[in-house]
């Protein structure tokens, strides 16, 4: 079951939080959230996913810059209904305010902006920290956990989400343990070769 939380509540942070800070909450989300230290959590699964999916968002700065502006106009939006609702009770007509038009040009300048980014070169990759996410590349070591690398050199696979360590990935996906102890990565292979399955771990 969701929330209403923005990706800000759920890592802890406030909107003007830097990269570090984040990073420093996401670690500090994911361990308290681990099975190892709270086995009875009945929404561990659900609280990893929103802290991921928080994580993956705000670490990127296209990601979160976008993700600023439609927060930003959600909550303009609403505030510009309620007073709306509330002037129409008013005996006389006040000047209007063109809000549905800057709601409308804030969306266009977002989607201009993802635009432009998806047209111009990639930013730099971000540091090797070992924390896990979706789209970290990574190779499998002899003891079958996955280790992050540099997805600008060769690598085995490309992590598509990661899992509390008592659910098990898709059939189609490898899985193996994540080196730090945050649970278990679900990964498909790099470079498919036909007739080939990447080996994993049972769940």
């Amino acid at each position: 079951m969701g929330t209403n939380k923005t990706h800000y509540q759920v890592l802890g942070v406030s909107v003007e939080a830097s990269t570090d800070d984040i990073r420093r909450a996401y670690r500090a989300r994911m361990r308290a959230i681990h099975p190892d230290v709270n086995e009875n959590s009945a929404d561990g699964s659900q609280r990893m996913t929103e802290i991921n999916m928080a994580w993956k968002t705000l670490s990127n700065p296209h990601l979160r810059r976008a993700y600023d502006a439609s927060v930003f106009i959600s909550k303009f939006s609403v505030v510009s209904s309620g007073v709306s609702n509330t002037e129409t009770v008013t005996s006389y007509s006040p000047a209007r305010f063109p809000w549905r038009a800057m709601v409308i040009a804030s969306v266009i300048g977002a989607v201009l902006v993802l635009i432009a980014h998806a047209m111009t070169s990639p930013s730099a990759p971000r540091p090797i920290d070992q924390l896990l996410s979706a789209g970290s590349c990574v190779n499998i070591d002899s003891s079958l956990s996955a280790v992050e690398i540099s997805c600008s050199l060769p690598h085995d696979a490309v992590v598509e989400q990661l899992i509390a360590i008592d659910r098990s990935c898709p059939l189609e996906m490898g899985q193996f343990q994540d080196r730090q102890g945050m649970g278990v990565v679900c990964v498909l292979p790099a470079r498919p070769v036909p007739g080939m399955q990447l080996p994993g771990v049972s769940g």
